[in-house]
């Protein structure tokens, strides 16, 4: 049976540590000491310190107890989030497999504690962890100083600042450009919305996978640029349509904004399956099923609800028991229920073939 061995691991997850030139992985008592020294002249006041000052004094209080330990220092990456990860699981690999190491005592910022600890379970046992809480002296002029370093820190960092300076500065100008406009009423309610979306945008994640979405390959960034034009696009012709009746919400007015609405989304999404069943072609993939799938069900959806619309419109009725006569007499309702078991059928058939091939 092999021998136990510990690492005390000390973590800079989004790479301080890189901005003043030092490289990690970082292995060895004496190493981290040297870099601990070198950061502290050129940042003493960064949190990150105290953690490999703290991560030093573990490994040598557990080093004099007689345990078998070694220590290492490990950054991500100075975009932090899913780079900085990838960046720390790949390191950290590297440092457990040369090493033998058998468990890890983890020295954290306690603000980073949460994202970085899964990453590491994965890898190695995690036997303890150390959490550094800096302790700040009271006072005013002291809180005053502490401020003063995160808003440097906002203001200096391109990850901060994106969202500190670039967010607030684009509600700003639209809202100057709209209130000096004959829309001048809409000011508000226009900043509000963007805010809003944007909240949207980073709370579910869609930035990042339009991000993501961008990086893959030149024609997924012309497919995105068509449907941002053509989601803008719908955007207008929606607010202009609802204004037209309104905003009333009877069953004629809903008519009505089906069948001027929904063929501009339709046409907005279009461009980023297609741009995705390229792609998928371009790799020789065989999960470009999925992408004609969902076109499928687009053009399904698409068909049914401007059908749906154009049989309201012309029967002029408001009378749902009347509509869904209509509705039943065109054999719509039962073409949509045939649609539906044809792609689920072919989906499954599709995905089984799928599980066989790759």
């Amino acid at each position: 049976m092999s021998e136990e061995r510990t690492l005390v691991l000390a973590i800079d997850f989004d790479d301080d540590l890189g901005r003043v030139g030092i490289k990690t992985p970082i292995v060895g008592y004496k190493e981290v000491l040297a870099a601990a020294e070198k950061y502290a002249l050129a940042r003493p006041q960064d949190a990150d310190l105290n953690t490999i000052f703290t991560a030093l004094k573990v490994y040598r209080d557990l080093k004099s107890e007689g345990h078998n330990v070694e220590i290492a220092l490990v950054a991500g990456h100075e975009k932090g989030g899913a780079r900085a990860g990838l960046k720390l699981k790949e390191r950290l690999e590297s440092i457990v497999k040369h090493l033998g190491i058998t468990s890890a005592v983890v020295v954290v910022d306690s603000a980073e504690d949460e994202s970085v600890m899964p990453i590491v379970e994965s890898i190695v046992k995690v036997v303890a962890v150390e959490k550094v809480v800096v302790e700040q002296l009271r006072g005013v002029e002291e809180t005053y100083v502490l401020l003063g370093r995160y808003i440097k820190k906002a203001l200096e960092e391109t990850r901060f600042a994106k969202f500190f300076l670039g967010v607030p500065g684009l509600l700003i100008l639209t809202y100057v450009l709209v209130a000096n406009s004959p829309y001048s009423k809409y000011a508000s309610a226009l900043t509000l919305t963007i805010l809003g979306l944007i909240f949207v945008a980073k709370g579910f994640g869609i930035s990042a996978g339009i991000s993501k979405w961008w990086r893959a390959s030149p024609i997924t960034k012309l497919s995105l640029m068509l449907t941002m034009v053509s989601l803008s696009l719908t955007a207008v012709i929606t607010y202009t349509t609802l204004y037209s009746r309104g905003f009333a919400f009877d069953i004629i007015s809903i008519a009505v904004y089906i069948n001027n609405i929904v063929p501009y989304a339709v046409v907005s999404v279009i461009p980023l399956i297609a741009g995705r069943i390229a792609f998928r072609i371009l790799k020789r993939s065989f999960k470009v099923w999925r992408e004609i799938m969902a076109l499928a069900i687009l053009a399904i959806i698409y068909q049914f609800f401007t059908n749906m619309a154009r049989i309201i419109l012309a029967s002029g009725t408001s009378n749902l028991s009347e509509i869904m006569r209509l509705l039943n007499e065109n054999y719509l309702i039962q073409t949509l229920i045939l649609y539906i078991g044809i792609i689920m059928t072919v989906s499954v058939t599709m995905y089984a073939i799928e599980k066989e091939l790759v």
